[in-house]
């Protein structure tokens, strides 16, 4: 029998083993094909006082191409590093100022944006770590790009948001164009924005964006690129910027919107600030959910098979007769013919969209309660009567939900403005290509 010390003893070199083999295999899975460790050392950008290692570069690497699935190479990671090392860049820019102005975020905020990733993932629930471990992703490249995006949002919501004061007048003006636009298209829109500061980086950022659009046609999910990838602050949310009315987006993105059917993703799509990916997630009329709704009630008669004009005037005048000085719709009910039976239907609750156009013509401008003249339609001669009408409810929100998109809108914009005046102001040296 062993003694008790003795096995722990022998244990303990044995657990080390394993945890450093673990170790070795996780960072390997970080190192690109033909990179030698010590290149890993290196600096691959210096942000005002800040340095960005080459394994800095890397391990982001690894994060963003896990969300594309494709397989690592010295080519891929080529052709990745210019978007990548501008994401950490502009990371570390939020992340110095935040903490400039004595920003900072809880564990258990990061916690919960972790969870929601997670679930988003399909991960089950305390497996993350396993499962980026997994795709050789280390979890606190994911925990560092977590805390730049919350603290900048806190950073700008704190900074900003106080300087932003939406009127009345604004709110009237953007009520007045939902007005106006009520009957005309509404798109829920999710998108991928990539920045163009400079002339010089038309060509790279364009390339970037065909190749993310080539990557959602294979199925990538778009709400995970636009996490990884997206400009904008919409990449919190996977891209989505929610319900937008003409007049809300810049011109050439609603020119394309108005061509899109529902969950159609194009682009890239060039506006003045840079190119855009568009996911239409869904389409709807401005000013109302759905059709006028109306319970109808009708009076048919059936024509025969090829009927003559004679035969036609002469079912047509029957049905006159019969609805001739009926007023509401138990009269109508109580039709009956010889044997007893009923010579009315009742159709129910119906949207009037969902009628044919002649009829829907007809039931639009008959008050309540009164016949119509009769209609040739579904092989017979009928004579309808509304019975009642719900309104459709109307999808212009209230006044604090106006004010509050508003607000979310000329945010993001400030935002964006203050991240390209830190970046025009930092001493930014970039050494990789």
């Amino acid at each position: 029998m062993n003694e008790p010390g003795k096995i722990q003893i022998a244990l303990r070199p044995l657990r080390m083993r394993r945890s450093l083999l673990f170790i070795f295999i996780c960072l390997s899975l970080l190192v690109p094909p033909g990179t030698r460790s010590q290149e890993l050392q290196g600096i691959a950008a210096v942000v005002n006082d800040d340095v960005i290692s080459m394994y800095d570069l890397y391990a982001r690497m690894k994060l963003a191409l896990s969300s594309l699935e494709i397989q690592d190479s010295s080519e891929v990671y080529k052709e990745w590093t210019p978007q990548i090392i501008r994401l950490l860049v502009d990371e570390r820019l939020k992340l110095q100022e935040a903490k400039k102005q004595k920003v900072s975020i809880g564990k258990s905020r990061i916690e919960k944006a972790v969870r929601f990733l997670e679930k988003q993932s399909g991960v089950e629930e305390g497996k993350f770590k396993e499962y980026l471990a997994l795709k050789g992703v280390n979890f606190s490249t994911l925990e560092t790009q977590i805390r730049a995006d919350m603290m900048w949002r806190e950073l700008i919501e704190r900074r900003l948001l106080p300087l932003i004061n939406v009127g009345k007048e604004e709110i009237d003006e953007v009520i007045g164009r939902m007005q106006q636009n009520k009957g005309k298209p509404e798109y829920l829109v999710a998108e991928i924005f990539l920045q163009v500061d400079t002339p010089d980086e038309e060509k790279r950022v364009k390339a970037t964006a065909e190749k993310l659009m080539g990557h959602l046609e294979e199925g990538r999910s778009f709400q995970q690129l636009a996490h990884q990838f997206s400009s904008s602050a919409s990449a919190a949310t996977g891209g989505d910027i929610g319900w937008v009315l003409p007049g809300d987006l810049d011109e050439e993105v609603e020119k394309a919107l108005a061509s899109m059917v529902t969950n159609q993703v194009v682009g890239p799509i060039r506006s003045l600030t840079g190119f855009h990916i568009l996911w239409l997630r869904g389409k709807r009329i401005s000013g109302s959910q759905g059709d006028v709704s109306i319970e109808l009630r009708q009076i048919f008669q059936p024509l025969p098979p090829g009927a003559s004009e004679n035969e036609i005037e002469i079912v047509t005048k029957r049905v006159a007769k019969l609805s001739k000085g009926l007023s509401g719709c138990k009269a109508m009910a109580a039709l009956t013919d010889d044997s007893g039976a009923s010579l009315s239907n009742d159709l129910g609750m119906i949207e009037i969209s969902d009628l044919p156009d002649n009829v829907q013509k007809v039931v639009r401008k008959i008050k309540i309660g009164k016949p119509s003249e009769p209609v040739v339609a579904g092989g017979g001669i009928m004579v309808l009567m509304v019975c009642s009408r719900t309104e459709p409810k109307s999808t212009i929100p209230e006044h604090n939900q106006i004010a509050d998109q508003i607000e979310s809108q000329r945010l993001g914009l400030m935002a964006q403005r203050y991240l390209r005046n830190l970046r025009r102001a930092a001493h930014i040296d970039i050494r990789v290509e």
